[in-house]
């Protein structure tokens, strides 16, 4: 897999990406503000309720990922040399290492402490040895990781309340 690393204005960088997916090949295309780290950096979400600061960031990064070298390199050459795109500049074009991206991912995802006996634990973790309920929940796009505030919030107030078995709900009801 091969890497085009492309620094375009904000006017250019929807037009690139489109021509880089749908005209050259790209099997994605990812951007980012080419400013970031630097006092140059802008933020593009402001305030609930309120409009961006900003469209898109002044100067952007692309990143394009590609099958082969040769692809990656007609695409860049095609859109170089495209009226219209001078303000476009080749940053870098270069081999992707190959890993083992599931284990990789897998990595970045710990069990999350909820309480010291109530943990959420990605399936490929064992659990700690104090937990004494355990969430099996792996990091995906219709949950997540367990580890966003309010998620957090609902589940130390689930841990705080007795466990209400069956049987001893349906006592309490023909009281």
């Amino acid at each position: 897999m091969f890497e085009l690393v492309l620094r375009a204005p904000q006017a250019l960088v929807e037009p690139v990406s489109d021509a880089l997916m749908d005209e050259l090949g790209a099997l994605s295309v990812s951007v980012e503000d080419a400013d970031a780290g630097s006092a140059g950096e802008q933020a593009l979400f402001g305030e609930p309720g309120l409009p961006a600061p900003a469209a898109g960031w002044e100067r952007s990064t692309l990143t394009a990922l590609f099958d082969t070298e040769g692809a990656a390199e007609q695409a860049a050459a095609w859109l170089l040399a495209q009226e219209g795109t001078a303000g476009v500049h080749l940053q870098a074009l270069h081999a992707v290492a190959e890993q083992d991206w599931v284990r990789l991912t897998q990595s970045q995802f710990a069990p999350v402490e909820i309480t010291p006996e109530f943990w959420i634990v990605p399936s490929w973790h064992e659990p700690p040895a104090g937990a004494r309920q355990v969430i099996r929940l792996d990091p995906g796009l219709a949950f997540g990781t367990g580890t966003h505030p309010t998620t957090r919030m609902c589940l130390r107030w689930l841990a705080r309340r007795p466990v209400v078995r069956a049987s001893s709900a349906r006592s309490r009801t023909r009281a």
